[in-house]
């Protein structure tokens, strides 16, 4: 006799099994929840989660999937043993000012509000260039020679001067002197008065004290080349006083906001250090915000700091922000204007980036359990103290003396999560599974 084909055996067995599965009672298979065990449960924030598997049931006993023992999760309350466990910490939110370090990052560079630029007043050509043209950033005092020039238009006046002081012409005498001091050139004058003969080389020198900029010093190089014309207009040097200092000061835009005009800055550099003898404060408080570096321009004005601070310098500069009742600049300086607000830890506030929540102490019990209820939070602006510590405004959601978690937070969070109550992530609570099911 042929044994039946393979395929046919298949089809049986299948059927068959099907068969047995449909015959067998519902309970023999699935574990149906008791509705009013569920409510009860989830008003408790109680539930049961196998410490092998990932099974939350609502009910205790035996892991269906694994057989292990399944514990109880009851939402935000903590044993003694299990806050040693999670490290748990907790804090006070208190009643303080909103004050902020601010600090920003930029380059010292000279003052050009008091730049001075020498000009000859006198055409010519150049012959011949003096050391205030040959070294970059040389000082200068006032009166040093700058260039000579052969100057046909100053060798002229010179003999107007001549033939009036020989005829004793005194308003013309005047006229060309008065000529002479707006050339600069009030000493070639006084030689042909003396009656020295005229000259066709005058010497420009520098009306002011002062030191080369040296970015301009490649452009001045070129200008009074040795053979090159010049007009009486053209610019042969420009100085500057080494000072007079400005520092230009990137802050962070979110921390800007802080910041008001006239306010006192300390000074630091890489190489020195903190540079408390330098009075400073904010001059200018630029209205842009570079969209290249999401930074605001500050800038401060010093003097005194020639014998500290070299042109080109890194500096760091720290400001004291006090916010007002308003969130606006105050008057770090005058405690009458601050504004008062409730304060807490960055590390007490966890945030899904829109919704911000912290877990706030509800109860102490006698046997040392802390019973934890979720709070959620508006907030303000986030502060930084001197010591990098990070503090967030709390608008709503804490009271001054409120206890909150500041280590463990996400622990109690996924605790309330296990439990179904609300959370983070689920401020309704999540959605409690049938029984014997799984949570993922």
């Amino acid at each position: 006799m042929r044994a039946p084909p393979v395929f046919v055996i298949a089809i049986a067995g299948l059927l068959l099994g099907a068969g047995f599965v449909v015959l067998l009672p519902e309970q023999s298979l699935f574990q149906v929840a008791d509705r009013n065990d569920d409510a009860a449960a989830a008003a408790r924030g109680e539930r049961y989660a196998c410490p092998m598997m990932d099974f939350i049931g609502n009910r205790p006993g035996a892991c269906p999937v694994c057989g292990m023992q399944m514990t109880r999760v009851t939402a935000g309350e903590l044993t003694r043993e299990q806050q040693r466990r999670m490290g748990v910490e907790l804090t006070t939110a208190v009643m303080g000012a909103a004050t902020m370090t601010v600090r920003g990052y930029g380059i010292a560079d000279y003052d050009t509000r008091y730049a001075s630029v020498v000009i000859p007043r006198v055409p010519g050509r150049v012959v011949k260039r003096y050391m205030a043209t040959w070294g970059c950033c040389e000082s200068i005092a006032a009166g040093a020679p700058i260039v000579d020039l052969y100057s046909p238009e100053a060798y002229s006046a010179q003999g107007e001067l001549a033939a009036a002081v020989k005829l004793g012409d005194q308003p013309t005498i005047n006229a060309l002197q008065e000529r002479f001091v707006r050339w600069n050139l009030a000493d070639v004058a006084e030689a042909i008065i003396a009656g020295g003969a005229p000259r066709d080389v005058v010497t420009i020198r520098s009306p002011f004290a002062g030191t080369v900029v040296l970015r301009d010093f490649e452009l001045v190089s070129e200008t009074v080349q040795v053979g090159r014309e010049v007009t009486a207009d053209t610019p042969l040097l420009r100085l500057v006083d080494p000072d007079r200092l400005t520092l230009v000061v990137q802050v962070p835009e979110g921390q800007a906001r802080f910041l008001r005009e006239g306010q006192p800055v300390r000074i630091a550099s890489d190489e020195l250090g903190p540079l408390p003898d330098i009075e400073a404060k904010i001059e200018r408080l630029s209205f842009e915000i570079s969209p290249d570096t999401r930074t605001r321009e500050v800038r401060v004005y010093i003097r005194g700091a020639a014998a500290v601070l070299n042109p080109g310098a890194l500096v760091s500069a720290h400001m004291q922000g006090v916010l007002d009742e308003n969130l606006r600049p105050a008057d770090p300086e005058d405690p009458d204007t601050w504004g008062r607000f409730v304060l807490v830890p960055k590390t007490a506030v966890i945030s899904t980036g829109v919704r911000n929540v912290a877990w706030r102490v509800a109860g102490r019990e006698r046997d040392g359990r802390l019973r934890f209820e979720l709070a959620p939070l508006a907030l303000g602006p986030r502060l930084e103290d001197d010591a990098g510590n990070d503090l967030y405004v709390v608008r709503a959601g804490l009271q001054p003396g409120d206890e909150v978690a500041t280590q463990g937070v996400f622990l109690i969070d996924s605790q309330a999560q296990l439990a179904g109550t609300p959370s983070l992530l689920f401020p309704h609570g999540a959605t409690a599974p049938a029984a014997g099911g799984h949570s993922h």
